[in-house]
């Protein structure tokens, strides 16, 4: 037989060999394979799950050289009795590979190198309960083999999570990747907890973006990540707004409604656990680079059905257990913005540069005995830019009426800057004045405080801008006879001082900040003279060496010293 003869009969023969091969490896992964792993899954799918679960692959190819295995449009669907889909994940590629044959796949053990997932698409409720589960009574896949994976990685994946199927709001919709180390799932034994299965796990959202409930706040987060193990989580650009502008937030709401627009930079919590909806706990939480705006308009009624609570109310009532050891707060600025009732003018309050620390954020009994029962809210900022103000607020947490008490200061200012909001919503404008020490300490519940300031002050004048009877002349005499009546500085020529008496009483319709607030106003309406003062002492000149904790009470020295 010639040479030439030999090759052909020779390629003859590969080639119907390669096509018998071929399509008995077709066969075999139609008939095998894939029937093997599709039941397998299916079956390890439904035996957790109450709900009907559909598994499919539409493609799967072996390929033998490149040591890899892929799947092409795998999609699992969790199907509830009326045949809704309460749950989804469609796999458009699916990529496993490994570095040995002799290592991969050795007596029901199976050791993969990478297992990549390209734009992997979730559907997830928020409520997780809707999906029905059962608790696993064997290991997976019966124990029958175990397998390792050294690398899991998701990229370019989807999440879409609900509050309800066909509702457009309370919908979070993000881009995620996940990567994950040494899985391992041991033959006979059910895995409780990540660390059972894993050496690391990050997760790291993009561009999320949920849509409230109430169909008038959006919260848009450009980034956040954290890790499993370590329990860290880092959030980058959280921005917290209503949709609506202030003026068309008011109009829809009907009453006087904060407008609340908060952009955080970035906020880090350390050692965070959170189970469900049943308990949250941090260690740490830091944040930084914050603008919060508040905007109310006094020209819409208060519901008379209101109550808004206090912050231990708050933590008191909730159905969560919280533990928060503490909470930093660097570099905050806040403006609230007040429309006066009767008029469009807008009054301002601002402080800029906040910097503040709250501790022992809790509801939990064990926590409380551990820590003790107050929380704490130290914080410091610049009034108007101007004077710096500080303040230590201390909440009782075992407290039943929202107990609290407040010690503060505010450095040497001009009192002229609080016109951006009192010439807005009274007809009093400060012409000239300047504090040049100012200490209140007060204390209270959630209904009524009372307590003392302490405010030095010179060269104090007002005038009256709003024309009174249309005359001119009457709003001059005003000014004038005020003038004259009230203190234009404190202590007096005489060295009398007059302390100030905080006494106001709370309208529980209206927030926190507008309880505080007029608090301190009581106080210096007391130390000027609109109202009575709580004492008045003759000035010692050696007070001026007590720091700021003695000038408020504390830390008096014994007289028998």
């Amino acid at each position: 037989m010639s040479k030439k003869k030999v090759l052909k009969r020779t390629g003859i023969i590969v080639i119907s060999v390669s096509i018998t091969l071929f399509i008995s490896w077709q066969l075999l992964k139609e008939l095998k394979i894939e029937s093997f792993v599709v039941d397998s899954i299916h079956t390890e799918l439904n035996h957790y799950f109450e709900d009907s679960v559909h598994f499919q692959i539409e493609d799967m190819s072996f390929r033998v050289l490149a040591k890899r295995i892929n799947l092409e449009n795998v999609k699992i669907n969790l199907i509830d009795d009326r045949k809704d889909t309460l749950a989804s994940l469609e796999l458009p590629n699916l990529n496993l590979s490994w570095d040995k044959y002799s290592e991969t796949f050795n007596n029901q053990f199976f050791k993969f190198n990478t297992l990549a997932l390209q734009k992997a698409k979730l559907l997830l409720p928020f409520d997780f309960d809707k999906i029905k589960r059962t608790t696993a009574s064997r290991p997976s896949f019966e124990g029958r083999f175990e397998l390792e994976i050294k690398e899991l990685r998701v990229e370019g994946g989807e999440i879409l999570f609900y509050d309800e199927q066909n509702s457009k709001t309370g919908r979070v919709k993000t881009e995620y990747n996940l990567f994950a180390q040494d899985l391992k799932f041991k033959k006979g034994e059910i895995p409780h907890k990540f660390q059972d299965v894993a050496k690391d796990i990050f997760l790291e959202f993009h561009n999320m973006s949920y849509y409230l409930q109430d169909n008038l706040h959006k919260v848009d987060i450009k980034k956040l990540s954290f890790n499993l193990f370590k329990q860290d989580i880092t959030i980058k650009s959280a921005h917290f707004r209503p949709i609506h502008s202030p003026e068309k937030f008011a109009e829809l709401k009907g009453d006087q409604a904060n407008h609340i627009d908060i952009y955080l930079d970035s906020i880090r919590l350390n050692s965070m656990k959170w189970q469900g909806d049943s308990m949250f706990s941090a260690n740490t939480i830091f944040t930084n680079n914050i603008e919060l705006k508040v905007t109310k308009d006094k020209n819409y009624p208060l519901p008379d059905d209101r109550f808004v609570p206090v912050l231990i109310e708050v933590l008191k009532d909730s159905k969560i257990s919280i533990d928060v050891r503490k909470c930093k707060v660097e570099n905050m600025n806040l403006s609230y913005f007040e429309i006066p009732d009767g008029t469009q003018k807008i009054g301002t309050v601002s402080i800029t540069n906040i910097e503040g620390e709250i501790s022992n954020i809790t509801n939990r009994k064990d926590s409380i005995e551990k820590h003790g029962d107050e929380l704490v809210i130290k914080a410091s900022g610049n009034l108007y830019d101007k004077g710096k103000l500080i303040a230590d607020i201390r909440y009782d947490l075992t407290s039943n009426y929202g107990y609290f008490k407040v010690a503060g200061s505010l450095e040497p200012m001009s009192i002229g800057a609080i016109n951006q909001y009192m010439s807005k919503s009274t007809p009093v404008e400060i012409t000239s004045g300047q504090v040049d020490e100012l200490y209140f300490t007060y204390s209270g519940g959630n209904k009524a405080v009372h307590g003392e300031m302490q405010f030095k002050y010179s060269d104090l004048k007002i005038e009256f801008n709003k024309i009174l009877n249309e005359e001119e002349k009457g709003d001059k005499a005003l000014s004038w006879l005020a003038n004259v009546a009230l203190s234009q500085q404190n202590p007096r020529k005489n060295g009398k001082f007059r302390i100030g008496e905080i006494q106001f009483n709370r309208d529980t319709r209206k927030s926190m900040f507008s309880y505080w607030s007029n608090s301190l106003v009581s106080g210096f309406q007391s130390t000027v003279g609109v109202k009575k003062a709580s004492r008045v002492e003759k000035l010692e000149t050696e007070n001026d060496d007590k720091n700021i904790w003695q000038k408020l009470g504390f830390g008096k020295e014994d007289e028998s010293e």
